[in-house]
This record gives C-alpha cells, sequence and structure tokens, in this order.
C-alpha cells in the first residue's frame, strides 16, 4: 500500500514537471505590475487601482511582497492582502499562477475571507501584462483586470528547453 502511494506521488511530480516549460524571465528582480482590478466578493463588485510589488527570478520563481488597493471607491480601502509573500511561477509563457493569494474584505456583515489559495493568471509579452480573467478565489471571491509589469517584463521558453530547439 505504501509503495502505491510513493509510487503515485512520484508519477503526480513527474507529471508536473512535464508539464511546465522551463521558461527565461527578463528583466529578473524587483517588479510592479498595476492596473485596475475587479474584485466581487458575494455580491458586493469594487473596481480599484491595484499595484502588486516583488521579486521575479530568471527561471520564473514570483515572490509577491506587498498589495496595495486604492483608487476613488473608499471601498478599495477596505481590501486587504494576507499570507504575504505570496509564493508562484511561472507555468509557461503564456500563464503564471500565484499559489497561496488571500486577500480579506473588511465590510461589516458582507466582508470576509477569500483564500488562501492558488490563482491562474494569463500572461501576454505585447503588453508585459497578468489577466485576471474571471478568476475564482474561493469561498465567494472573483477579479478581473490586467496588471501591466513595471520594468516591463518579458517571459519566453528558456533556451535551454527542447521546445526552444
Amino acid at each position: 500500500m505504501i509503495r502505491n502511494v510513493i509510487a503515485a506521488a512520484l508519477m503526480l511530480e513527474a507529471a508536473s514537471a512535464v508539464a511546465s516549460t522551463p521558461v527565461s524571465v527578463l528583466p529578473a528582480g524587483g517588479f510592479s505590475a498595476s492596473g485596475d482590478l475587479s474584485l466581487k466578493k458575494g455580491s458586493i463588485p469594487v473596481s480599484c487601482k491595484t499595484t502588486f510589488d516583488g521579486e521575479v527570478g530568471s527561471s520564473g520563481h514570483i515572490t509577491v511582497t506587498a498589495v496595495h488597493f486604492g483608487g476613488f471607491n473608499p471601498l478599495c480601502k477596505s481590501i486587504k492582502a494576507l499570507g504575504l509573500p505570496w509564493q508562484g511561477q511561472v507555468d509557461h509563457p503564456g500563464q503564471l499562477t500565484v499559489e497561496d493569494m488571500q486577500v480579506k474584505v473588511r465590510v461589516p456583515l458582507l466582508g470576509g475571507v477569500c483564500g488562501p489559495g492558488p490563482v491562474t493568471l494569463a500572461w501576454t509579452n505585447d503588453n508585459a501584462g497578468a489577466t485576471f480573467d474571471a478568476v475564482t478565489l474561493g469561498p465567494d471571491c472573483a477579479m478581473d483586470g490586467t496588471m501591466i509589469t513595471t520594468p516591463p517584463v518579458q517571459i519566453r521558453p528558456s533556451q535551454h528547453s527542447p521546445e526552444a530547439g
């Protein structure tokens, strides 16, 4: 029985390694990703100017160290990132995942915590941006918006990967 569990775990690990594409991220180092993020907690939507600050490694490891919610809507001040730093990775040149995203909406009766949980974002080099496209975060949150990176980050297949030739 234990051998079967260990074998299954090794097969899952091998499958996940095959599923991810080695990438090259330029420039590696500190980044800010900013834009309008629409966050919906339950039935309450709010759109905020949002900035994610962090570090990205040349091979695609991501650490989000700070998140700022602002803008004209006073509800934006009631949203707070929890559990920082958040860890993540570039899955392949068109997608990244933040593993442990968590936010708290501090609004009487209807507020609460969303997450922690993984959030998968679409990546495009054209605008150096990550897109939340109807991304859900349990138990009852959803996000939409595009965050543009400064400096502009580019994600490419690694030169050492078989796909890059």
